[in-house]
Order: structure tokens, then C-alpha cells, then sequence
């Protein structure tokens, strides 16, 4: 496949008549012009150029090269156009998280953001990811940040990065060194979060792969609630484990290791595929490089 750099010089070299003026005009070496403009004709399997005079002419080829040439090119440059617009323009983003990015990475995501779109108001809106997703489907949020989102046809997504969870108990319940079957941690009770929750999610499908169904225990909708109850010794629960790295360090909680693993969840950002979805991708690849759960170190209420 030929590449933007590629279309570009071939175009100037018809345009301008030389390798040598195009190669001024992209600001690069004759050598590297030439090189890409051989890669062109050996890519396209016939001449573009017909003659071996210092001015290049074109074949019939040529002819019919050019012209796909500037119609590529002159949409590439609308949609710079609209991507520089996006990034200058004064607007609001509406952009939705659950509280877990909201404690770890977001900030360092805001100050990038803040960097490179000046002109961007960030307004973040921190709930559960189902009424999130929600929210992004029906045009209220412009882009949100979810755990493994499973989506309609509407709606784009762009892998950001994966945040380990691991099932934790009190101190002592359960040997620090032994794997833990999961049908054996289920012979106590397990607190949960509301059926929309991440945690619970993910518990419920942990115990399902082995067939087990634990006494439950609604924690709220705060983590660190459920981990005081963890640490209480009121049940075991499946939480995010940098969050809880303080606890595990000062051995107020434990994890356990169970069989099978707790998962890595992975994190997507989310928007509509027709609606800004060029500015859209250009915030999904800040947050893709901003994703990192073991930064922050604030007590969570993560869901």
C-alpha cells in the first residue's frame, strides 16, 4: 500500500516537472524523493513518466495517477482542515469515567489534554460504567472510559490499556502462598457491588465458570467500604489491586491466589461513530497514553 509521503511526491514530481524541485518543496534529499517515486511505479506496475529528459512527463498512466492523487490529497487536507478545527475550536467535552480512572490516571490525562487542545473544556461526569455507556449511546456524553463495554453497531471503541484486579481477604484467612481454588473461596461469603457494577461483574463470572454460587454480600458502591469489610474479616471480595496498595503493604488486606487467575480488565474509551469522531480519536489516543492504573494512590470508591 502506498503511503501519504509516497502520494505526495509523486504528485509534486508531475506537478513541478523535477525529482529535484519536489524534493525542495517536501523539504527532503533528491535521493529520498527518487526512492519514494520509485516505490510508486513499482507499487502501481507500469511507467508514470515517459522520456528520460531532466523534465519529468507523464504517461497516459501518469495521467490517471495524478488525478486519483489529488483527490486523495485534497481530502486528506479537509480533514486536517476539520482535525485543526476540532483543536482550536472553544467546546465543550463531555466526557464519562468511572471512579477508578478518575483516581489513578485522569489527572495526568486532563494536564495532556489541557496541553494540546487549549481551547478544550474537559467536563467529566464519574458513575458506573452501565449508565455511562448509556449516556454515550442517546448523545450526552461526547466520549467515556469503561471496562469492557460491550457496544452496539453505534458506537467506536479504542483499547486503552488493562487494570489488574485480584480477590483479597483478611489477613490470615486464607494461606498467602497456596493457590486457592475458587470453589473453596466461595465457601465464604463474597462482597459485592450493585448488579451494574465492574466488581460484580466480574465476580459473578468467576464463580459461574466453576459452577459455584457463594453467599453474597452487597458492599455499597464504594470500594473502600468494601474493603473495610474485607479487612474485617466479613468476606473475601474482588477488587483492583493498586488501589488497595497501601492495605496489602501495611497487611491490613491480603491477596489471595486463586485458580483460575483474577482477570486483567481491559479499559476502552467509547463514542459514537458519527458524531466528532475524528476529535474522538484524538482524545482516545491522549488517554491511551495516559492509561496507567498504578499511578495516583487516592483511596478509591472505584465501580
Amino acid at each position: 500500500m502506498l503511503t501519504v509521503k509516497q502520494i505526495e511526491t509523486f504528485y509534486w514530481v508531475a506537478k513541478l516537472g523535477t525529482v529535484q524541485r519536489a524534493a525542495d518543496k517536501l523539504h527532503i534529499t533528491q535521493s529520498a524523493a527518487t526512492k519514494r517515486l520509485q516505490d510508486v511505479e513499482a507499487k502501481s506496475a507500469a511507467r508514470l513518466f515517459e522520456g528520460s529528459g531532466k523534465k519529468a512527463r507523464l504517461s497516459a498512466k501518469g495521467h490517471e495517477m495524478l488525478a486519483l492523487c489529488e483527490n486523495l490529497l485534497e481530502s486528506i487536507g479537509r480533514l486536517e482542515a476539520c482535525q485543526d478545527a476540532d483543536r482550536h475550536m472553544t467546546r465543550v467535552l463531555h466526557i464519562g469515567l468511572t471512579e477508578l480512572v478518575a483516581l489513578t490516571w485522569f489527572s495526568a490525562f486532563l494536564q495532556q489534554m489541557r496541553e494540546m487542545f487549549p481551547n478544550l473544556i474537559l467536563q467529566p461526569h464519574v458513575d458506573m460504567s452501565g449508565p455511562l455507556q448509556e449516556q454515550v449511546i442517546d448523545g450526552r456524553l461526547d466520549l467515556a472510559i469503561l471496562p469492557e463495554p460491550e457496544l452496539p453497531a453505534s458506537v467506536t471503541r479504542v483499547t486503552l490499556g488493562s487494570a489488574r484486579f485480584a480477590w483479597f481477604c483478611r489477613p490470615g484467612e486464607f494461606d498467602r502462598k497456596r493457590t486457592v481454588p475458587l470453589h473453596e473461596l466461595g465457601t465464604v461469603p463474597v462482597i459485592e457491588q450493585t448488579p451494574i457494577s465492574i466488581i460484580t461483574i466480574l465476580s459473578s463470572r468467576d464463580f459461574e465458570s466453576v459452577g459455584v454460587n457463594p453467599e453474597r454480600i452487597c458492599g455499597g458502591n464504594n470500594a473502600v467500604v468494601v474493603g473495610g469489610l474485607v479487612a474485617a474479616g466479613v468476606g473475601v471480595s474482588l477488587l483492583p489491586v493498586e488501589l488497595f496498595r497501601r492495605q496489602i503493604e501495611h497487611q491490613l488486606m491480603q491477596i489471595v491466589i486463586t485458580e483460575p487467575p483474577a482477570p486483567l480488565v481491559r479499559y476502552d474509551a467509547i463514542f459514537l461513530k458519527h458524531s466528532h469522531s475524528a476529535l474522538g480519536y484524538m482524545v482516545a489516543d491522549v488517554a491511551r497514553r495516559c492509561c496507567d492504573f498504578s499511578s495516583g494512590g487516592q483511596q478509591p470508591a472505584a465501580r
